[in-house]
């Protein structure tokens, strides 16, 4: 197989002192998470030694290991790994291959940007004794995790066990006389990411029926998964890379299949045609087109790769009549056709592409090809353009290229430009805090309506990188009128909704209120009126009046692309910290680390600790007025509501802890309003607040790219590190 594994950097090793020896750490990360028996082949030891190693450190010998941790979670067993394995270790723990690492960290969501780009080059780990001093270091740890096991509620739901969640918003499908919007499609809940078409089992647990049914329920039409086109159809440049295609086209036929049962049908994200590594250009020059570091594109202007893409389209859209359609991206992080990477304005350096067409054409060309691939066996399989990653000065020249029937979607807040305290940023995607419609979406949906086009608006209206480890941030006045704008937009309104990417799939109460504006038959609601429809017999007056405090609170979020990225808001109340500078660049929703000057983006840090000081202690002020209702309700939708408000309040406050606690080590000049000791010990509860919702939801720190982000064992290490640096530093 023609991928590789990202790069070992022996410069970059980052070192975890809260534990007295790697082996510990090891142990302590995965414990419950992977089979003992793998721990110990790891650590070069027994199954005994290791059990007794872990209850040495307060944790029960005898826990018995999930198994969805190794189907549903392996990117969190992959994560928790990667500053203290090696790859053939992590490969160990999982029981794979290099070559399936290698696969999944390419083609899982971006999981090699996640991770940095780069593999630290870490030593193989090894059980040894403990030293004295490690023993004691290790009786301390162990009296922490027996303290925190005490203060904790069992956690009595199983990590992946959404059922019950979904069962709340299940009931009979929603029918609408008259829809505003032909199609309202989202990403499955807990689908995993990767290659899950080969087995059954991993798709029943992708697309559950009780999820399936929340969605009819709220009138979604259609679910989007992402596909990788070699994977599926017979790759004539390279057929060992397609092996399992068939098996594959039986799985999405099945899937379709158990989808119409509820009236929602599939669709396909395509980012073709995929570039590849050097290797395989050695065996196929004459498809290579334009070279952007260790990938090419293949050339899109030669006839046999154009035929390659028509051809396999059609097969699909043969082999799998129920399909939904198609939705493709032409400009995204992934390098695809010749111009995928090439900069506004810029010829690229593809030898025939660069000679022939421009930036519109070659977008045109992709969908162009697509289109004729549905349309050659299908009348009913659609085909929509997304313009992520365009250049906005393209929109206009590339809609009058595509074919009348490729719809046309916009992110809807792009474009949409703020001033923060000082700093004006814009939107290209994911965000709540910043509302859309904009100008540009609007003027691209009138444009494409102009041209022939249908017009899709891409939201996000559950959640978004600002905050992805809860179902949903109640922030729902924002919703409320971005949704309202939209029906509001005239000949600029849109025919269709893709409502999320992979996060925000949750059938929450977010997606309840947006549902409400799906029928042109019922007149535009109130917001008083959807809260009574929606928390019946509660006291709607507090709940709106806190509602109305987190949208507000939350129109303080210092947003940016970058700082929605590479904050600590995902992370944060298992976010580690560090006595020294680690040295380390946050990735892209993977590991934020200690730095700063990346979560802030293009804002000051004055700035941006201003703003999330105000975003916290709104939201507080929310939170405590919703405390009392919340605290004696039986209602399953306003205890959802709160357990969400809970965990954002932990999150919000947290990064602005650690935005002290970074000022106040680095002695930037920024005020730190706490010292450190108060700030570990602020830390410490935030850690133990969340862990306890999270003890009975299994919906938070879970995101379907990036799996649990933290866990009960990562949540108490957080107090681990806290209480370590309050013993050096305090």
């Amino acid at each position: 197989m023609y991928v590789q594994l990202p790069p070992l950097r022996e410069d970059k090793i980052l070192h975890f002192p809260h534990f007295p020896t790697v082996h510990q750490c090891v142990i302590f990360r995965n414990w419950g998470l992977v089979p003992v028996n793998r721990i110990a082949k790891v650590l070069d030891t027994d199954e005994n030694t290791v059990r007794a190693a872990a209850a040495e450190m307060g944790l029960d010998p005898q826990l018995p290991v999930h198994p969805d941790w190794l189907t549903k979670g392996y990117i969190t067993v992959i994560h928790y790994n990667w500053h203290i394995l090696s790859y053939d270790a992590i490969c160990t723990l999982l029981e794979w291959t290099p070559q399936r690492l290698a696969y999944t960290l390419r083609e899982d969501d971006f999981q090699e940007v996640k991770l940095g780009r780069f593999k630290p080059a870490v030593p193989d780990c090894t059980y040894h004794p403990l030293t004295p001093e490690e023993k004691a270091a290790t009786e301390k740890i162990r009296r922490t995790v027996l303290e925190m096991n005490e203060k904790l509620p069992a956690y009595t739901n199983a990590p992946f066990d959404f059922a019950p969640c979904f069962d709340r918003h299940g009931g009979k499908p929603m029918i609408l006389s008259d829809p505003r919007y032909e199609e309202r499609y989202v990403y499955s809940y807990c689908a995993l990411y990767g290659d899950t078409f080969t087995d059954r089992e991993l798709l029943d647990a992708s697309f559950p029926d009780k999820l399936l049914e929340a969605y009819a329920a709220n009138g979604i039409t259609g679910i989007w998964t992402h596909v990788v086109l070699y994977n599926i159809v017979p790759y004539s440049f390279a057929p060992s890379m397609s092996e399992g295609w068939e098996t594959r086209q039986e799985g999405m036929r099945y899937l379709t299949e158990k989808l119409a049962k509820y009236g929602l049908r599939l669709f396909f994200y395509f980012n073709e045609p995929r570039a590849m590594p050097e290797a395989f250009f050695q065996d196929h020059p004459e498809l290579r087109g334009r070279q952007n570091g260790d990938y090419s594109s293949i050339c899109l202007s030669l006839p046999e790769v154009q035929n390659y893409l028509r051809d396999s389209v059609a097969m699909l859209a043969k082999n799998i009549p129920l399909l939904g359609g198609f939705f493709t991206i032409t400009a995204s992080e992934n390098m695809t056709n010749c111009y995928s990477h090439t900069p506004y304005g810029q010829k690229s350096t593809c030898p025939r592409c660069g000679k022939t067409m421009e930036h519109t054409d070659s977008y045109a060309l992709v969908n162009r090809l697509v289109w004729e691939g549905v349309s050659s066996v299908s009348d009913t399989i659609r085909v929509i353009a997304w313009n992520w990653g365009w250049d906005p000065r393209d929109t206009p020249a590339a809609i009058e290229k595509f074919p009348n029937e490729v719809a046309i979607m916009n992110v809807s807040e792009q474009g949409v430009t703020k001033d923060i305290d000082g700093t004006v940023t814009s939107v290209l995607d994911y965000s709540l805090s910043i509302e859309g419609p904009g100008e540009y979406a609007l003027s691209t949906w009138k444009k494409a309506h102009e041209c022939g086009h249908k017009a899709y608006a891409k939201l996000q209206l559950n959640n978004t990188w600002e905050l992805a480890a809860v179902p949903c941030i109640p922030a729902l006045e924002k919703v409320y009128r971005h949704m309202r704008r939209l029906t509001e937009a005239g000949d600029a309104c849109p025919d269709g909704l893709m409502l999320c990417w992979t996060l925000g799939g949750y059938p929450s109460p977010t997606i309840q209120l947006a549902s409400r504006f799906f029928d042109n038959a019922r007149p535009v609601p109130e917001l008083r009126e959807i809260y009574e429809e929606m928390f019946p017999g509660q006291d709607v007056a507090a709940i709106a009046e806190a509602i109305h405090q987190f949208s507000e609170a939350f129109d303080a979020y210092p947003f940016h692309i970058a700082s929605a990225y590479n904050g600590t808001q995902f992370h944060a109340p298992a976010n580690l910290l560090f006595a020294q500078n680690s040295g380390f660049t946050a990735t892209m929703t993977g590991f934020p680390y200690d730095n700063l000057d990346s979560w802030r983006s293009i804002f000051p840090a004055e700035t941006y600790i201003h703003q999330l000081r105000k975003l916290s202690d709104g939201w507080h002020t929310g939170l405590e007025i919703l405390r009392p209702i919340a605290e004696h309700t039986d209602d399953p939708t306003l205890q959802e509501l709160w357990d969400c408000a809970e965990v954002c309040d932990a999150h919000f406050r947290s990064m602005l802890l650690q935005c002290w606690f970074v000022c106040h080590r680095d002695k930037r000049p920024e005020k730190a309003e706490l010292s450190i000791p108060e700030i570990l010990a602020e830390e410490e509860s935030i850690s133990m607040r969340v862990a306890a919702v999270q003890a009975h939801n299994p919906t938070i720190g879970y995101e379907s790219t990036n799996h649990y982000v933290y866990y009960k064992n990562n949540l108490i290490e957080k107090i681990i590190n806290c209480r370590y640096l309050a013993d050096i530093m305090g």
